[in-house]
């Protein structure tokens, strides 16, 4: 079975576990909720602070570098 390419897959499923909608993320990082949309589906980067805005507001005491493992690996591999 071919695998979707979802961005942000821990990230996604946290959502859902938590019911928080792109529209809560989007108020979180100050920005609208078409901008955040385009943001998780990579199509424009999440920036530190951006990201760092939706775990404290949205998902206080998950990991960052879990629910952002996509820029985590993206990071290493520049570094590469």
């Amino acid at each position: 079975m071919a695998r979707t390419n979802i961005a942000f897959e821990n990230l996604r499923a946290e959502m859902a576990r938590n019911n928080i909608a792109i529209k809560d993320m989007a108020e979180a990082a100050g920005v609208t909720r078409d901008t955040m949309s385009n943001k998780l589906s990579r199509k424009t980067p999440i920036n530190l602070n951006e990201a760092f805005l939706i775990v404290t507001r949205c998902f206080p005491g998950s990991d960052i570098w879990v629910l952002f493992k996509e820029l985590a690996d993206d990071t290493q591999t520049s570094r590469a």
